[in-house]
């Protein structure tokens, strides 16, 4: 599958079905899998009912670790520059975990854009601070965070510094601490916009999540005036993968609902 330079950095994407265009946005701070878990237990049941598309953020997955762009304005541009790039002037947007509020910051700054939205296991501002790093935060405080984001973001560094390194798995640290910093610098300016989404919104969390807890999603539920929620019962900050079959009937019925997939197409997993 393809990886392009787009919006300053190559990204790495796939593309699976025809319809309704449906970006999916992963969650985590960079590092990791990237869109992988996402991509291995869903894309091909939705791809029966839509053009999902689904992609690695910056310094994750498959793609590269830019030096620069790791800002909530840099990450919404990521997401529609793909969009641009794939010829779709709207899309369904799907936010799990930490990808929401990048989806919500997009529904807020180009609503135009913006069919509809799944926000899966997410709140409008999903950092937690790390204990090990909370002495540090409190330390520098704001003003020394936005200076070690650009210090770490080296403007300065020659071109010769620049060049492609092998990659290793060390290479997104600084990315990773970049989207740290950027979420963490953004805060919640959110929850007070919430009433300004006016696209339909369908809403999926666990009972039992530890990581972003179940009373995110009420909160964001009632915040949202077009907004559905439905509760896993028991279900952690996992149930993409442990409720699996249930979760992908729930987008499907409300890409249904919404008049998006046709009507006659089975609303389960193949």
């Amino acid at each position: 599958m393809p990886t392009e330079r787009i919006n300053g950095f190559q990204m790495y994407y796939e593309v699976a079905g025809q319809g309704v265009p449906f970006l999916y946005v992963h969650g985590g701070l960079g590092g990791g899998r990237g869109s992988a878990l996402f991509r291995q237990h869903h894309m091909a049941t939705l791809a029966q009912h839509a053009r999902v598309i689904a992609f690695d953020r910056r310094a994750a997955g498959l793609s590269d670790t830019p030096l620069t762009g790791y800002s909530f304005d840099g990450f919404v541009a990521d997401m529609v520059a793909l969009l641009d790039h794939l010829g779709h002037a709207r899309a369904v947007l799907m936010g799990h975990s930490a990808g929401g509020p990048q989806v919500l910051q997009c529904a807020l700054t180009h609503p135009e854009r913006v069919m509809a939205l799944v926000l899966s296991c997410t709140a409008s501002q999903t950092v937690y601070v790390p204990a090990e790093l909370a002495s540090l935060v409190t330390f520098l405080g704001t003003e020394g965070l936005t200076h070690l984001q650009q210090m770490l973001a080296r403007h300065d560094t020659p071109p010769s510094a620049q060049a492609p390194v092998p990659p290793g798995p060390v290479e997104p640290l600084a990315g990773v601490l970049q989207t740290y910093l950027a979420y963490h610098l953004h805060g919640d300016p959110l929850t007070a916009r919430l009433q300004d989404i006016t696209a339909p919104v369908l809403i999926l969390h666990g009972t039992a999540d530890t990581e972003v807890p179940f009373g995110e999603a009420e909160q964001l539920h009632a915040c949202l005036p077009t907004s559905s929620l439905i509760a896993f019962a028991g279900g952690s900050h996992s149930i993409p993968v442990t409720h699996a079959e249930p979760y992908c009937h729930a987008i499907v019925d409300f890409l249904q609902a919404l008049g998006l997939v046709p009507s006659s197409a089975s609303g389960g997993p193949a």
